[in-house]
């Protein structure tokens, strides 16, 4: 018999996309499925469409809680699932009627504890559903530096820990990965706080090119919006990951989050627009940042170590200065 497969939902105030969401779920071809609503305080409609579909369909089930964030929601589709699998689906999104098949397919017949598929870019107003059921189309993962197959997790993580493959939707895990770990409540860019930690555990990661995950982007969400205090989150999620593969010596996983690291601090401090509310906020993460100056150096190499002290020096002069770093970068390896 096949496996259970838990499918979380997290749901608030999303009335206008979920029917749509549920819809290409419980359409899935793998039908052994159970599709956990968590209803996150809604104030919408929302919570009236969830009880529908727990009535027209035994397989799902819905969480009535009060708001606590995505993370939070998420966690208490974890803490309830039955499956031997989980994936997770947000409410305005939508999938490909193979996304799990496919998925679980593949984490079979590799023996794998993770499954990550490509998935589409869908602007809001230019959504086609009817794409849910056509011939998905393929990514060249070439582009991100990784080709479709299966590997280690420490050698998919290297490839993807960089990119926007770093999230938790477009994949398919075991649910015993989850027995210690959880989403970070209250924090923005929840996944990239807990992808590592999931990948360390995992003996084989697989990835396949089918787009079968259709993600929405909203110009009303929270990353569409101009730049805010929420969105440093991200460089405590980097720095959470350097302790991690510091702690468990790691050296290449490590000299990747090193690149990123710089990378992001200095998107995030030449975006960020300072106030005197927010700029203790700002500081804090500077004051981190700048504690893994020898780490950069003794791990990064030359390259991000000089990239690191003009990001701490000058973020804005860091950018300027990259083409030149890179051809310095290109000196330096012919040599």
């Amino acid at each position: 018999m096949s496996d259970l497969i838990s499918i979380i939902i997290p749901v608030y105030n999303v009335e206008k996309y979920l029917v749509r969401c549920v819809d290409s779920v419980i359409a899935q071809t793998y039908e052994n499925i159970e599709v956990i609503l968590v209803n996150d305080g809604s104030t919408d409609e929302s919570q009236a469409i969830c009880e529908k579909y727990v009535v027209s369909d035994s397989r799902i089930k819905l969480i009535n809680k009060e708001n606590g964030g995505l993370s939070d929601a998420r966690n208490a589709g974890i803490t309830c699932a039955e499956g031997e699998y989980i994936a997770f689906i947000d409410s305005d999104d939508y999938v490909h009627q193979l996304f799990i098949e496919n998925l679980y397919s593949r984490i079979k017949s590799d023996n794998s504890d993770i499954c990550m598929c490509a998935f589409h870019f869908v602007n809001e107003g230019e959504e086609d559903y009817s794409a849910i059921k056509k011939m998905p189309d393929s990514y060249d993962y070439h582009a991100e530096g990784i080709a479709e197959g299966v590997y280690s997790s420490d050698t998919a993580m290297k490839h993807i820990s960089n990119t926007r493959l770093v999230v938790a939707w477009n994949k398919l895990y075991r649910r015993k990965l989850f027995n210690n770990i959880r989403f970070p409540v209250g924090r923005l860019h929840e996944d990239e706080f807990i992808l590592h930690g999931l990948f360390a555990i995992s003996d084989d990661v697989s990835i396949i090119s089918d787009k079968l995950y259709f993600y929405l982007q909203r110009a009303l969400s929270i990353i569409g919006q101009p730049y805010c205090v929420r969105r440093l989150d991200i460089l405590d999620a980097y720095a959470d990951r350097m302790d991690f593969y510091i702690t468990n010596v790691n050296v290449e996983l490590l000299k990747c989050t090193c690149l990123g690291y710089v990378r992001r601090y200095t998107e995030a401090y030449t975006q960020f627009q300072k106030s005197n509310e927010n700029i203790s906020r700002l500081n804090e993460c500077r004051n981190r940042f700048i504690t893994y100056q020898k780490v950069m150096f003794r791990y990064g190499g030359m390259y991000i170590g000089i990239k690191f002290l003009l990001a701490a020096i000058n973020p804005r002069l860091n950018r300027s200065l990259s083409g030149l770093l890179h051809c310095f970068r290109r000196i330096l390896r012919k040599s």
